[in-house]
């Protein structure tokens, strides 16, 4: 049995387990089959993320100067450094932090928000100084202009609405406050895992940031922070959009 079955499996509910159990047709059908039809038509993303987070503590707890290590190489956290100019009373928040947020390694009054944080807080203890808690990004738990930076990497792709979350992300910035998106862009639409529900071009991008001003741009390659930590540089590459972009005041 393939790892992500395995994952995901572990994180069903119990009746859907019993589901599993119960039915004949089930060795007649085949399990590859039958998990492709659980998996998609009862299992949502959250189930999806969640087995995928679980075993990413474990790989992220034992390499955490690997991650920071792809950061500066392959998502610009140097430039992101010099253009925030992060210190100790920068207000920041990551939407979407995950169990290896970025907050790790700036400086700041940091808040995390997460739709998983709860289950978070059970496998991973995050450092003192960080908040995480639950929240979606389409409705962030905070005031208007609250927040100096905003982060939202590899998560606008995980969203139920990411045009929502962008505009949650504008109401919540100070203004002349910064907005770091990371995403992983495509040059056609394809069909991606629960965990990914949407793929944006770099246009999709550019249009869900017009209300913004746009400080530094970057396009690359995407790696994935496992893969880079096993070494796998450029043969699971895929294509990402550094951007770091302003809330303007518009008259």
């Amino acid at each position: 049995m393939s790892r992500e079955k395995t994952m995901v499996l572990r994180y069903f509910p119990k009746s859907i387990k019993d589901f599993i159990k119960s039915y004949a047709w089930y060795k007649k059908i085949g399990f590859e089959k039958l998990f492709w039809i659980i998996k998609n038509r009862y299992i949502n993303k959250y189930y999806a993320e969640l087995a995928f987070q679980v075993e990413w503590a474990k790989t992220f707890k034992r390499n955490k100067d690997k991650v920071l290590a792809c950061w500066k190489e392959y998502r610009s956290l140097d430039d992101i450094l010099k253009i925030c100019k992060f210190t100790e009373k920068t207000r920041i928040l990551d939407v979407g932090c995950g169990i290896s947020t970025v907050l790790h390694y700036i400086l700041g009054e940091r808040y995390g928000i997460d739709p998983l944080a709860d289950y978070y807080h059970k496998i991973y203890k995050y450092p003192e100084g960080i908040t995480v808690m639950k929240g979606f990004g389409e409705n962030i738990p905070f005031p208007d202009n609250f927040f100096d930076v905003v982060f939202c990497s590899n998560a606008l792709d995980h969203v139920s609405n990411p045009v929502k979350t962008v505009s949650e992300i504008h109401r919540v910035l100070k203004n002349s406050g910064l907005f770091v998106l990371i995403v992983e862009t495509f040059d056609r639409l394809i069909s991606r895992d629960l965990a990914h529900p949407h793929n944006f071009s770099k246009r999709d991008v550019l249009k869900m940031v017009k209300a913004f001003e746009i400080v530094f741009m970057k396009e690359g390659l995407w790696i994935d922070f496992g893969d880079y930590i096993e070494g796998k540089r450029l043969e699971n590459a895929g294509s990402q959009l550094i951007m770091v972009l302003m809330k303007t005041v518009r008259e």
